[in-house]
């Protein structure tokens, strides 16, 4: 039986203009051995998580950002609700179960038993998912990067027992919700609670001190933005930041207020949004609670001044 590492070999070496690499666990040393396999005049974009545990325990690597930025047409992507492990070459694709790791690969004296199935690219099950998939998605930049290698390290210093796995971790399960619960797609999500600071209260089991409104809003937004349990509520709150930097709407208010913007200008774009679509969606409320969130979890990142009584947003410039 070929190994999907041979099969997946072999697709990106007969590809012509574009590889599109999914998965949710990538590790360095086998995306290094894939790309090398591409002429590097053919466009690649991996598309993968970054959940601050699963990189701490080593079951993917921050490094991918290095070995894509380095190379000519290609792009790094993040969603963080991605399970699904996809490959397709031109109008070739491999579907299945196996990450790009090496024992989903075939790769280690132990290797897991993994299955990759060759599909066409025209399936149309397989276009609308395509579609779908970069419509959630957000890109990698350096400043992305360094805001999770910092929660990463974080949690390296509180949370030692935490690294690393020696071997693949599955994909956690999810929690089951009602079905009348909303369920907003990744591109047009935006955090409901009004007061971030409560959050933590909800995540540590003190729900009694909420008012009903607050703990359903609080228990939608963690079921968005999971984290592992039991965290000290500066690690919690370090994961949720690094978590909401790979909202799409998060990521355009963030290009947007690299110049500093007044609060009408950043409630117009996100009136724009696909957020706009949800029910009962009020552009000014969407703004003032999102502003709370990124100045409580990414207080380094982000600024408020008022000057004139008008309130100007901004993202703190850094110096390199």
């Amino acid at each position: 039986m070929i190994s999907p590492g041979t099969q997946l070999e072999k697709l990106c070496a007969e590809a012509c203009d574009e590889v599109v690499l999914v998965a949710p666990f990538v590790k360095a040393f086998v995306l290094k051995e894939l790309l090398a396999k591409i002429s590097t005049d053919i466009t690649v974009r991996c598309v993968t998580r970054w959940q601050p545990e699963e990189i701490l325990r080593g079951v993917s690597d921050l490094e991918v950002w290095s070995l894509i930025k380095k190379r000519p047409g290609s792009s790094l992507l993040l969603r963080g609700d991605l399970h699904a492990k996809f490959y397709r070459a031109d109008e070739k694709c491999l579907v299945g179960s196996a990450n790009l790791t090496a024992k989903a690969l075939g790769w280690s004296n132990s290797p897991n038993l993994e299955l990759l199935v060759p599909l066409t690219a025209s399936e149309p099950t397989l276009k609308t998912f395509e579609a779908q998939l970069f419509s959630g998605c957000v890109q990698v930049n350096e400043s992305l990067f360094e805001q999770m290698s910092a929660t990463v390290q974080l949690l390296a210093e509180k949370y030692p027992d935490l690294s690393p796995f020696v071997s693949d971790t599955p994909d956690a399960s999810q929690e089951e919700t009602s079905p009348s619960v909303e369920q907003v797609p990744v591109e047009a999500w935006l955090p409901t609670l009004r007061n971030p600071e409560d959050l933590y209260l909800a995540y540590s089991g003190q729900q009694e001190k909420q008012t009903t409104a607050a703990r359903e809003a609080a228990t939608s937004d963690l079921r968005s933005l999971p984290t592992i349990p039991n965290l000290a509520k500066t690690a919690f709150e370090a994961c949720i930041g690094a978590l909401l930097l790979q909202k799409p709407i998060v990521q355009q208010i963030d290009a947007f207020v690299e110049t500093p913007q007044r609060f009408g200008a950043v409630r117009d774009l996100l009136a724009s949004l696909p957020c706009a679509s949800l029910s009962n969606f009020d552009a000014d409320r969407a703004w003032q609670t999102l502003m709370r969130w990124l100045l409580h979890f990414l207080p380094h990142r982000y600024a408020l001044s008022v000057p004139n009584y008008s309130e100007i947003f901004y993202r703190v410039k850094t110096e390199r």
